[in-house]
């Protein structure tokens, strides 16, 4: 951008692109991502299956970043494991599966966004957002009473703030 002249750039209309959503990073890992993993390491089709839900859980635990390069990564780790397991232990078939998924990949980086099913009194829910997507912050309130005067309402502390 700032090697692009300023009177042209004046008259060019500038477009931010902010990188995938999790559809088209499945459709990226089905069509180039994984066929490439296998071609590269002579994984052939016949001996393994990889369920799309397995790409989607990969996909919201452990790469969150806007483009595919850790998908990329992460995929051909599990692809590596997955001959390595069918060479070691002299597998005819190997299904991959979210449920399994973590045996070849690890434990997810990424857990659960929400804390609460329903949030109790004195929590509230805000929302942050970074480059590796959206997350939901839980805010907890909680009276304090000096210990000396029972009677008194409380107060009120603030800790933090967000925005």
């Amino acid at each position: 951008v700032y090697t692009i002249p300023e009177p042209l750039r004046d008259r060019m209309e500038m477009i931010e692109v902010s990188g995938y959503v999790a559809e088209e990073k499945l459709a990226i890992a089905k069509q180039y991502l994984l066929p490439q993993a296998m071609k590269d390491s002579g994984l052939k089709e016949y001996l393994v299956s990889i369920k799309d839900d397995a790409l989607v859980t990969l996909i919201k635990n452990y790469c969150r970043e806007s483009g595919v390069r850790n998908l990329q990564k992460h995929i051909e780790k599990f692809v590596r494991k997955v001959v390595y397991k069918i060479v070691k232990d002299d597998a005819k078939f190997i299904e991959v599966t979210s449920r399994n998924l973590s045996e070849f990949v690890g434990k997810p980086l990424f857990a659960r966004d929400r804390m609460y099913d329903r949030t109790p009194p004195g929590v509230v829910m805000g929302l942050a957002w970074s480059a590796m997507g959206g997350v939901i912050l839980y805010i907890e309130t909680i009276t304090k009473r000096p210990s000396s005067e029972k009677g008194s309402q409380g107060s009120l502390e603030l800790t933090g703030h967000l925005g």
